[in-house]
């Protein structure tokens, strides 16, 4: 993982990050941060992944991602999912 911005945020205490990293197809979501994770020794549960961009025919793709040092920060900072409302 190369990574082209790497910056901590003493505030919300987190690392915002912007990476690219080579993969053989189309990583998913969960894939991707696990790797992020590994690499920065936290729980998959501190990672928020922003988004995942590559080219057409490249297996490069671009990463973009926020590490929390905890869980708790991240469920602070974090807005909540909104659930869908299922119609009976």
């Amino acid at each position: 993982m190369k990574f082209i911005l790497n910056s901590y945020n003493s505030l919300l205490h987190r690392h915002d990050i912007i990476a690219k990293k080579s993969y053989a197809s189309n990583p998913g979501l969960t894939v991707v941060k696990e790797d992020v994770a590994k690499h920065f020794n936290k729980s998959v549960d501190c990672v928020v992944i922003n988004a995942v961009r590559g080219n057409f025919g490249s297996s490069e793709f671009i990463i973009e991602a926020s590490v929390y040092d905890s869980a708790e920060k991240l469920a602070a900072v974090e807005p909540k999912l909104k659930v869908k409302k299922v119609v009976a």
